[in-house]
Formats: C-alpha cells, structure tokens, sequence
C-alpha cells in the first residue's frame, strides 16, 4: 500500500498545498479505499479457514466478502461512511500536516525533509486504516458467529507495546465494547485479530 501511494504523493506541492489537495486526493483515495477492501476480503477468508481447521465438526460459514482484486466481478465499492473516515484521515496526515510545518522562506532542502516526514506520517494512517478493514471483519464475525466464544488480537511481531494488552481473549461476556477494542489499530499497526472457538 505505501509503494503504492509514494508516486501519488508527488502531486502534493508542499508548496501550493491548496492547489493540489484534489487532485492528490483523487489519485491517492481510491488505492487506500481498495487496500481496506481487500483486508476484509482477506480477514473474511482467514476467519473461515481458520474456524473449518479449529472446528472441523461445525457446518462451514456461509458468509460471502467481494475479492476487490477480482478481474472478473463487478467493482467493489467501500460504504460512504468508510469512503468520508478514509478522506478525512488522508486530509488530516496529509496534506494539513503539511500545511501546519511550512513556513515562509523554508530552504528546498527544509521543504524536502517536511515532505518526506509526511509521507511518513501519512504512510502510519494509511497501515492503520487499510489493517482496520481486516479487523473489523473479525470483529463483526465474531459477534455474529455462534460458535465463537470472543476474540485476541494477534500482536505483529509479539512486540507491539500499545496493542500487547490486547492479546489476552476478550470473551463475549466481557462486552461489546471490550471486543472492539481489537478492531481498531493505531498508526503504523500491524497487528491483527483472531476469533476464539
């Protein structure tokens, strides 16, 4: 997803910011809304696979995701509400961060380094909303499996300190609110979730 977006974020001028907002927007929006797509097609897939290994007696999920990579099926589109939080948090790590390091009088070199920190902070939000597509379909199922008994998000690397905590099952008992904690990562997250059968 970020080798994705690097040649999009040439169309951002840190310079004039305001003239090519939209146009980096238009080209950029589209890969991120596709990204999130295919981490619930993805997600979905792995929870099916992973409840057949985990209770081979259980009649399999019939729950059906669009593949947004399929060259054959019609275009997956993501809901309007996931289409505004994806533009919103693009906007706000994009294009307004920079806005918020220019100055007057920056050197090329200044400008350079402020557009290569964005891209890094950019890149963050990016991992974070394309991976919270795939968390929130496991969460979703989850609540709606019968068989599951609550959820574990799966730290990458077993390292992550802010989503280590989240490792321990969060029963369905424990709450709706409990379980979606493991649904929502944070920039640069990497981590995952796992249904508990």
């Amino acid at each position: 997803m970020v080798a994705a977006l690097a040649p999009t974020w040439l169309i951002l001028d840190p310079r004039n910011i305001r003239g090519t907002s939209a146009p980096w927007l238009k080209a950029s929006r589209p890969l991120v809304e596709r990204g999130f797509l295919t981490s619930q097609y993805v997600a979905a897939e792995f929870v099916k696979n992973y409840r057949n290994a985990s209770l081979p007696s259980e009649e399999p999920l019939d729950i059906q995701f669009p593949n947004p990579l399929g060259v054959l099926s019609d275009p997956v589109i993501p809901d309007r509400s996931v289409s505004i939080r994806i533009m919103v948090s693009m906007q706000v790590t994009g294009p307004v961060w920079l806005q918020n390091r220019m100055s007057e009088g920056m050197t090329d070199e200044a400008v350079a380094e402020v557009s290569r920190l964005g891209f890094s902070k950019l890149s963050g939000a990016v991992t974070r909303l394309v991976l919270n597509g795939g968390r929130g379909v496991v969460r979703q199922i989850v609540g709606f499996d019968s068989a599951a008994r609550g959820i574990a998000g799966v730290a990458s690397d077993g390292s992550c300190s802010a989503c280590k905590f989240l490792t321990k099952p969060i029963m369905k008992s424990d709450g709706d609110k409990k379980m979606d904690a493991v649904a929502v990562g944070h920039d640069f997250c990497t981590c995952s979730a796992k249904p508990i059968y």
